[in-house]
């Protein structure tokens, strides 16, 4: 004897119920897994943002610095000066530039680089207003490594 399952109307919509149950769900779950995505992804921006600030506070810090010390003449290779207490690093060279005597400058901070041309008043250095710079303006890229 065969045996026949038959549904009655409750049971159709108990099952329909169970199925919309789950694709919310499964709605809900590709919605939440989408928000941590891009809160993954925000954290991640926000923390390369935070070093690079960091970076650069630190290597402006390194020219301000630079500017309060007592140099030797420079020449065609970097001579550095450091200050261990608060991690500064800033160095200093003859200029490739054809114009104004012009020294440069060089703060860094944990491979980051700032630059200034600056001129010798004594034994200190002076920057003009609009001399610092965020990039090398030597011509070529050795001399400014």
């Amino acid at each position: 004897m065969k045996t026949y399952l038959i549904l009655n109307q409750n049971n159709e919509n108990g099952f329909s119920a169970i199925i919309m149950v789950v694709i919310l769900m499964v709605i809900g779950l590709l919605l939440l897994t989408g928000f941590n995505q891009l809160l993954i992804s925000l954290h991640k921006t926000i923390a390369m943002e935070t070093r690079y600030y960091q970076r650069f506070n630190q290597a402006s810090s390194a020219l301000n610095w630079a500017l309060t010390q007592d140099w030797q003449t420079p020449t065609d290779q970097w001579q550095c000066l450091t200050d261990t207490k608060y991690q500064l690093k800033a160095c200093l060279k003859k200029s490739q530039l054809k114009v104004d005597n012009y020294q440069l400058l060089r703060g860094e901070a944990d491979g980051f680089f700032l630059y200034s041309l600056a001129h010798f008043k004594g034994t200190k250095l002076v920057v003009e207003k609009g001399h610092w710079l965020d990039y090398c303006p030597e011509k070529r890229s050795s001399d400014c490594e």
